[in-house]
């Protein structure tokens, strides 16, 4: 595919970044998100100097970092001068604590996804849409303007993934196109799924090996299965929105007017 045909491509970044803004998403009333406010994609960490200076023209106001504390020990994101930077743990384990991607937190939750990775995924997105401190506190900053923001966590799939159908949800964005616009991850990181076997970093364990493709690319189900997870414990989207985030009609209508054209 070629990304820069795509909605949302912001260039002058590593494809495996995941990169983009949603600027250019189609709202059901017709309209589109505005361009320029609302990037997404992983962490801003041993960028050029010219890399720096394309943030620095985003002129963003806030950062979320979606990472667990683990994972930014030593791995400082780039934060240009006068941008408020915040990091909330976009994942949260059944006792509340933070999921932590860093290597050792890996380690630590290898025997549940191997056990059954595929509903260990599913329950862990399904979970992040609910009682979320990351997710209220991005939707809260999106809801007062405080935008352009960027947010990430460490590949830019899975909690910014999340985060990111959340956005566009709010602002009226039919399911199917929140879902297309979640699966160009797998486009922007399609060099490291399709590693050979023999570019596979060494310290990589042999069942993390198996499963390449699956941990460093996105699933679709495991997005749809967020989704449902709102549609069975609400009535409609905007008892979900209202009850969750305290976004009533009127509150809608004015945030649609903000970042749709």
């Amino acid at each position: 595919m070629d990304l820069t045909q795509t909605t949302g491509y912001v260039p002058g970044f590593p494809q495996e970044m995941s990169l983009r803004e949603l600027g250019g998403q189609r709202s059901a009333d017709g309209r589109r998100v505005r361009r320029g406010l609302l990037y997404r994609g992983s962490t801003l960490l041993n960028l050029t100097n010219e890399q720096k200076r394309l943030v620095d023209d985003f002129d963003l106001r806030f950062i979320l970092d979606l990472r667990a504390k683990g994972e930014t020990d030593g791995k400082s994101d780039y934060v240009p001068d006068g941008v408020e930077y915040l990091r909330i743990g976009g994942m949260r384990d059944d006792d509340g604590s933070e999921v932590d991607f860093s290597p050792v937190g890996i380690g630590r939750i290898a025997a549940r996804i191997q056990a059954d990775p595929e509903s260990f995924m599913r329950a862990l997105y399904s979970s992040m849409m609910f009682d979320n401190p990351a997710v209220h506190e991005l939707v809260s900053r999106f809801v007062e303007g405080q935008a352009p923001l960027y947010f990430h966590c460490s590949a830019g799939k899975d909690r910014t993934g999340v985060c990111a159908a959340v956005l566009l949800m709010i602002l009226g964005v039919p399911d199917d196109d929140i879902v297309q616009e979640f699966l160009l991850t797998n486009e922007y990181r399609a060099a490291i799924i399709g590693l050979r076997p023999e570019e596979i970093p060494s310290f990589v364990s042999e069942q993390d090996r198996k499963n390449w493709g699956k941990i460093n690319g996105v699933n679709e189900a495991d997005l749809r299965a967020a989704l449902e997870a709102v549609d069975v414990r609400y009535d409609s989207r905007e008892a979900y929105l209202n009850e969750e985030f305290g976004l009533d009609r009127a509150m809608l209508a004015k945030v649609r007017d903000y970042y749709l054209e």
